[in-house]
Parts: C-alpha cells; sequence; structure tokens
C-alpha cells in the first residue's frame, strides 16, 4: 500500500470517528468512550504520523480540518464538564 492510500485510509478513519463524536444526543458515557477510541486509534498510528513522509496538499487540509473539529469538540467537552459543577453551584446557593 502506498504511502498516499494509508494517509486516505487513516484521515478517512478518524473522520469517521470525529463523526461519531460529533452526535449531539449521546451519554456523556458514550462520547467518552468515543474519544477513547479515537485517542487509542491515534496513538496505535504514531509510527505512520511521525514518519518523515510530507504531506500532499490535500491531505495538508483535511488535517487541518481534523484539527479545527478536535479543537470544536474539545471546547464542547470542556462546556459539557462545567454543567455539573455549575448546576451543584447553583443547588447550594438555592439551598442557603
Amino acid at each position: 500500500m502506498s504511502d498516499t492510500a494509508s494517509i486516505n485510509d487513516l484521515l478517512q478513519r478518524v473522520e469517521q470517528m470525529l463523526d461519531t463524536l460529533d452526535v449531539l444526543n449521546q451519554s456523556s458515557k458514550e462520547f467518552l468512550n468515543a474519544c477513547d477510541q479515537l485517542d487509542l486509534y491515534l496513538n496505535n498510528q504514531k509510527v505512520f504520523l511521525m514518519a518523515d513522509s510530507a504531506l500532499l496538499e490535500p491531505h495538508k487540509s483535511r488535517v487541518a480540518a481534523i484539527v479545527e473539529r478536535l479543537t470544536g469538540l474539545q471546547k464542547r467537552a470542556e462546556i459539557r464538564a462545567d454543567i455539573p459543577t455549575a448546576l451543584q453551584k447553583y443547588i447550594a446557593e438555592q439551598s442557603d
């Protein structure tokens, strides 16, 4: 398999995993499991990702889009993580 085919396969798999993470009505547990699967997949691809072969321009734009999606998901996760804290604070304030 050529490097171009390999990077295409890798990017396609990551994009599919991100599609799974983009589902809005999933539970926190489902979101965490999908994040863990993506993390495991990327860790298993480290050797390939660290290879010296340069990315072609279409690959660079796909990688940039993936990074942008990951940034959005990170922000969404941070907001979701803050909800229980804010709710606990609200409940504590109401019971005072």
